[in-house]
């Protein structure tokens, strides 16, 4: 075995260079990548196991000796551990920092971790947890999301301890998204692990990873981002809360108020037929007035127009307009509405045609009711503006709850 000064041996097993990546005082074992032989760094790198036999890994995005920055910090990754839990993979990076000390980064499905140990004890056992059962470390509550036993696959570079193919560990973790505490335990030892979630595009740029595949949809610990519908609905509240008060107070305040019509004249036109007019005095003009008209019975109105007494002009026709310049509403409706501006105070008339069974007497009075309502503010604007507010909310509220659904749903283990 020999040691140049760069930083490289031969491996005691099968001769090969390995290049050494500033590990440090705490590194335990060095793995050799082509024998799979794993040597004590502190006994003259005697070997201590040999799996020949160790698969390759599975697409590994990063490299031994790949440096980056995490939290201002710059790193090294000195060693892996490729993990396997039923169909499940992931890779454990050792990296380290001459400043900071040792970390990992692990790698599954696209998505990064990044994790140091924690000397902080949770209030709870984790093992003893169900799923979403609350426990705080250090001020923090953290939800339990798992606990599931992993192999070893494959060992590679340098580690703080003696790791071996076929080595299993159990392991128990609780989340509060981007954050995750971690409680690993075998036969030898337990240790607790903090993590948060890393962006893959910041290891790509800071570590160069070279990632074939885009990061799968779900991850644990995966925040919920929205490009579009959580923005929105962000700015909708405060529309939403206007919009509710502005029709508020318009409904309270604003709503206006009815005034009394006439009936004036009631005519037979025909056995069927019967024509009415109603007189009602506009004291609020620029504003909308509301015109209702109540059937008690699924009858016919033609010709329904409102008229400015003063002027002779019609303000307004109800209904459909026909070929011969009737203007017809259909049978099948009992109460017509209708909104229009009085341009002046002063009287107007309300006629209509009702088509009704044979009248005897030309005073009938007809099977219509009339409500008239003046000085009205209509708050429509403000309705729509609330509802299309409140259905962006409600959407926001629906994505980011399927969201953490699918994030949960996982959740569970052994």
């Amino acid at each position: 075995m020999s040691k140049d000064k760069l930083g490289s041996i031969q491996c005691t097993s099968c001769g090969a260079p390995l290049r050494l990546h500033g590990g440090g005082h705490k590194i335990h074992s060095l793995t050799c990548d082509y024998c799979g032989a794993v040597m004590d760094v502190h006994d003259e790198y005697k070997v201590l196991a040999k799996f020949s036999e160790q698969q390759a890994h599975f697409d590994s995005p990063l490299k031994l000796g790949a440096q980056g920055k995490l939290k201002g910090v710059q790193f090294t990754v000195i060693g892996m551990i490729e993990w396997a839990e039923n169909y499940n993979r992931w890779i454990d990076y050792q990296i380290f920092s001459p400043t900071h000390g040792y970390a990992w980064l692990v790698y599954e499905l696209g998505h990064w971790v990044f994790m140091r140990r924690s000397r902080n004890l949770p209030s709870k056992s984790l093992w003893s947890l169900y799923l979403r059962s609350p426990v705080e470390v250090n001020g923090q509550t953290f939800h339990f999301y798992e606990k599931y036993q992993a192999e070893i696959t494959y060992v590679v570079g340098e580690l703080t301890w003696v790791a071996k193919v076929g080595d299993k560990t159990n392991l128990a973790e609780a989340i509060d998204p981007p954050y995750i505490f971690s409680a690993e335990r075998n036969d030898a030892e337990s240790e607790y692990y903090f993590g948060e979630y890393i962006d893959a595009d910041v290891i790509q740029y800071e570590f160069g990873a070279d990632e074939k595949y885009p990061p799968s949809k779900m991850h644990p610990l995966k925040p919920y981002q929205s490009k579009y519908i959580e923005p929105m609905a962000k700015a909708a509240k405060p529309f939403a809360i206007f919009a509710f008060i502005v029709t508020l107070f318009i409904w309270m305040f604003m709503s206006g108020s009815f005034i009394p019509s006439k009936l004036i004249k009631a005519e037979n036109l025909s056995n069927t037929q019967i024509r009415s007019v109603y007189e009602f005095t506009i004291d609020k003009p620029k504003r909308l007035v509301i015109l209702e008209l109540d059937t008690t019975k699924a009858s016919s109105l033609t010709n329904a127009t409102v008229q400015y007494v003063k002027t002779g002009k019609n303000i307004i026709h109800l209904g459909k307009k026909l070929s011969n310049g009737q203007y017809n509403i259909p049978k099948t409706i009992t109460r017509v509405e209708a909104q229009f501006v009085a341009p002046s105070a002063g009287v107007y008339t309300l006629s209509f045609v009702e088509n009704i069974a044979l009248v005897a007497n030309a005073s009938f009075t007809p099977h219509v009711k009339v409500k008239i309502k003046q000085g009205y503010i209509s708050p429509y604007y403000f309705t729509l503006l609330l509802c299309f507010s409140l259905l962006i909310i409600l959407l926001a509220f629906y994505f980011r709850w399927s969201f953490e659904a699918k994030r949960w749903h996982a959740g569970g283990g052994l």
